[in-house]
């Protein structure tokens, strides 16, 4: 009994194909899990050692979410602070939400409306 072996390419067009099609539909799943997000605010300590930013989030229930990343000068990374997941107190048109870094850099507050909602003291180096 003699075995004949088929040779097969590893870029087969058929295998092209369905790794495309399972590309395709991985983006499709991210753009769907992930909610509309939207950069609100970005500001740099007087300093300039740190920066920060202010990112606006809607789910379903249409009510703002918003998370706050920080970003050290020379690294790579944004690192999570704080994640409000919705704010009630008044209705969603009506918030003003903002980022004001103190005189010396080492705190940031987070404000809705023009009031202090969170703050964050980063420790001395």
């Amino acid at each position: 009994m003699k075995r004949t072996y088929r040779k097969t390419s590893l870029f087969d067009a058929k295998r092209l194909g369905q790794f495309c099609f399972a590309l395709f539909i991985a983006y499709i799943a991210f753009k769907i899990l992930t909610p509309p997000s939207d950069e609100t605010v970005r500001t740099t300590a007087p300093d300039g050692s740190k920066t920060a930013r202010l990112r606006t989030f809607y789910y379903l229930d249409n009510q703002p979410s918003y998370k706050i990343d920080c970003h050290e000068t020379g690294k790579p990374a944004w690192l999570p602070l704080y994640h409000l997941p919705a704010y009630t107190n008044s209705p969603p048109e009506l918030h003003h939400p903002d980022l004001q870094w103190s005189t010396t850099s080492d705190r940031i507050d987070f404000l809705l409306n023009g009031t202090s909602v969170w703050n964050h003291v980063f420790p001395e180096k």
